[in-house]
């Protein structure tokens, strides 16, 4: 078997059984050492398993952290669009109340004069 297909199957492997996001650069050099230890691996192959690997999971990382600001972003923005909205209606509320308070004054007056 090709060495970098054998690595790539065993990568595979690895971030399947274990979870890309979840490997920490300590547990994949200990899986790989295991594999070297056995013989699953030679040196060489486990060198380059923890680099493509490590590699891999600090852009999974970054990733996560890209996509979780840009949920934050846009939670964000739907709450600012929704706080103007409310703010918008809170001020029509306001101008409809004291209209109707002047027209009940004016109303007032109107009595007050004819008496």
């Amino acid at each position: 078997m090709d060495k970098m297909k054998k690595v790539g199957i065993l990568g595979a492997a690895a971030l399947i059984g274990a979870g890309l996001a979840a490997l920490s650069e300590e547990r994949i050099r200990e899986f790989v050492k295991e594999k070297i230890d056995t013989g699953a691996l030679s040196k060489e192959e486990g060198k380059t398993l923890v680099e493509d690997l490590v590699s891999e999971t600090k852009k999974q990382k970054l990733d996560l952290e890209k996509n979780i600001v840009e949920k934050i972003r846009a939670a964000v923005l739907k709450a600012d669009k929704q706080l103007s909205n409310l703010e918008a209606r809170i001020d029509e509320t306001k101008i409809q109340e004291l209209e109707a308070e002047l027209e009940r004054m004016k109303n007032l007056r109107k009595t007050e004069n004819k008496d």
